[in-house]
């Protein structure tokens, strides 16, 4: 591998579909920056969880790299994602999700905790961006993508939840 920087973004551009070069602006790239923001918040999450909550490591690493592979088959012939990768995203949601919930709750909680809520949102909007650009026509890709960014929102919530009743924080309510 050569250096990291390779000046070819300079002007603003970048290569987002295979072989094309577009404005760093692309709704495709605001996709990629969005999976990014999730998994570097997820990044964080892990280090902050892993020393009192080492047992939540590997549900948010198969996370990290489902992004990944999230973002390699948006414009891949062969998809990277499948329905047994949303089963496995429900199969958690079912590990972590206790008693339902009666109220809408305020995203917070110990840093850990914070950070999950911070990275579901991320991770929402990036099923927007998603949406996006299959509403605008930008690129077809398969739907299991979105059904697994939608189950991987809600895996969050369920694991920050979790996270919550664990740590003996008990999450505020929304109250009108």
């Amino acid at each position: 591998m050569g250096k990291l920087y390779t000046r070819s973004g300079d002007d603003g551009f970048t290569y987002g579909l295979v072989g094309v070069r577009v404005p760093k602006s692309h709704p495709l790239i605001e996709f990629y920056g969005a999976l990014d923001e999730a998994n570097s918040m997820l990044g964080f999450a892990r280090s902050v969880l892993g020393t009192d909550m080492p047992e939540y490591d590997g549900d948010l690493m198969f996370f990290q790299l489902l992004l990944f592979r999230i973002g390699f088959s948006v414009t891949a012939r062969d998809p990277k994602v499948s329905e047994d990768d949303v089963r496995r995203l429900e199969d958690i949601v079912d590990k972590y999700y206790g008693e339902p919930l009666q109220a809408f709750i305020v995203p917070g909680g110990p840093p850990g905790i914070a950070a999950l809520h911070v990275a579901r949102s991320f991770v929402r909007r990036a099923e927007r961006r998603l949406v996006a650009l299959k509403v605008d026509g930008v690129v077809d890709f398969d739907a299991v993508l979105l059904k697994a960014l939608n189950r991987l929102s809600d895996a969050l919530f369920a694991l920050a939840l979790h996270a919550s009743r664990r740590a003996g924080f008990e999450p505020e309510k929304v109250s009108f």
